[in-house]
């Protein structure tokens, strides 16, 4: 995929990233996805067509997925632990 084929409507992002078009427009509409690198406006205006950059997304994708993974890890590592201080 060339750099150029990485932005596609919001249809073809759709099919091609495996989520909705709702869930697209709702990531977008919250600043989940940043402007510029997530998504765009064709002609760089409001109210213009909006394009995805599913390369991007998908980077994001994977984050998430890791990030997912490794919270309960992450979460039990903050749980306070007394062992050190030879308790138990």
């Amino acid at each position: 995929m060339n750099k150029l084929s990485n932005w596609l409507s919001v249809a073809d992002a759709s099919d091609f990233l495996g989520i909705s078009q709702a869930t697209l427009w709702n990531l977008k509409n919250s600043n989940t996805f940043v402007a510029g690198l997530h998504w765009l406006y064709v002609t760089g205006k409001l109210k213009s067509k909006v394009l995805f950059n599913v390369e991007a997304i998908r980077k994001w994708q994977i984050e998430q997925t890791i990030e997912a993974e490794n919270a309960p890890l992450n979460a039990a590592k903050k749980i306070a632990s007394y062992q050190e201080l030879g308790a138990l």
